[in-house]
């Protein structure tokens, strides 16, 4: 089926509401800088596609000071995801301003609510950051387990351009893009947010660590973001990008001597990913575990060290497949 792409005005969006099911909208992107910042614009779009277009996908850009309790209950109602700047708070500063507490709250009220949200980050673009304040924003960002982490500058139609400072050398910023383009495969588009912590504790690495060296991985085989530059990472299937995520893990666990502790990794990395395929592709399958699945799936899992330590290995296939009100398994 040929997909469609419109445009609107902020001014007229309201007004088209009601049309998109004629249509045939399905998904709706808004990227308003002025919307995002204002909560009482938030709430009135969040109101009127609940009454006039509920069947909407909505990706929502939102600031974390606009986010409060009548944002999030109208927002649960809805089939949505919340991207938020994950930037200075004041790029116009001569020193990059941060405030990790606002984040930390914000992120600990959606993920308690339930709902998707991701980051969209930047590097080398705002006065005062430097390499060392980046990889400090992709290790806290990845402590908050947004869904996704974005960097729209990696994609020359962005418009944004990274500037060499006193503060950012050319050669941080090369370093910067490897971690970012290791975060949009590796966590974004690989869908690590449910074990991605997980693996990093029992690798006692810095998440910007782990993914910097994940994006030389990928430039070693000859991944890159453009179509010029080698094999695009944006034709990549989810199937496809589990298999490198395994492949890496596998040797960062043989360089920790750790091996014992990937076959679980591994296990949890499959059967999470078999899980969102069901939901996102409607994709079933079946899957050879070295483990219980309802034992990779309790809190036992969160540390792999008393995992292996402490529960037994049981060689399962399962079928993994739609349940009534999400994906589910069974054991064959």
């Amino acid at each position: 089926m040929e997909k469609k792409q419109y445009s609107f005005g902020s001014g007229e969006l309201l007004s088209q509401l009601k049309s998109f099911g004629e249509k045939g909208i399905t998904e709706l992107t808004v990227h308003d800088a002025e919307l995002s910042g204002s909560r009482p614009k938030l709430v009135s779009l969040l109101n009127a596609v609940a009454k006039q277009a509920p069947q909407l996908y909505l990706n929502l850009s939102v600031k974390p000071d606009v986010i409060d309790a009548s944002v999030i209950n109208l927002a649960q109602n809805l089939y949505c995801t919340l991207d938020i700047p994950f930037t200075s708070a004041n790029p116009k500063s001569d020193k990059y301003l941060f405030d990790k507490k606002l984040y930390s709250k914000k992120a600990a009220v959606l993920n308690n609510a339930g709902l998707v949200f991701g980051f969209d980050m930047d590097y080398a673009v705002c006065p005062g950051d430097s390499l060392k304040l980046f990889r400090d924003r992709i290790d806290f960002a990845a402590s908050l387990y947004p869904n996704h982490i974005d960097f729209a500058q990696l994609y020359s139609q962005s418009g944004i351009k990274e500037k060499c400072t006193g503060t950012f050398s050319s050669q941080d910023i090369a370093l910067a893009k490897r971690i970012a383009v290791g975060t949009s495969v590796f966590y974004s588009a690989g869908r690590a947010v449910p074990w991605f912590n997980i693996v990093i504790s029992a690798l006692k690495i810095n998440p910007s660590k782990f993914l910097a060296d994940f994006g030389e991985w990928l430039d070693c085989n000859n991944f890159s973001v453009n179509k010029a530059d080698g094999q695009t990472i944006a034709n990549l299937t989810h199937k496809e990008i589990e298999k490198m995520q395994t492949a890496f893990m596998e040797i960062k666990f043989e360089e920790k001597s750790k091996t014992h502790l990937f076959v679980i990794a591994r296990d949890l990395v499959r059967l999470y990913g078999a899980l969102s395929r069901v939901d996102a592709e409607s994709e079933e399958c079946e899957l050879d575990l070295n483990f219980n699945p309802d034992d990779l799936l309790s809190p036992a899992s969160l540390n792999l060290v008393s995992f292996a330590e402490n529960v037994c290995m049981e060689n399962c296939r399962i079928k993994v497949f739609a349940g009534d009100d999400c994906p589910d398994y069974k054991i064959i």
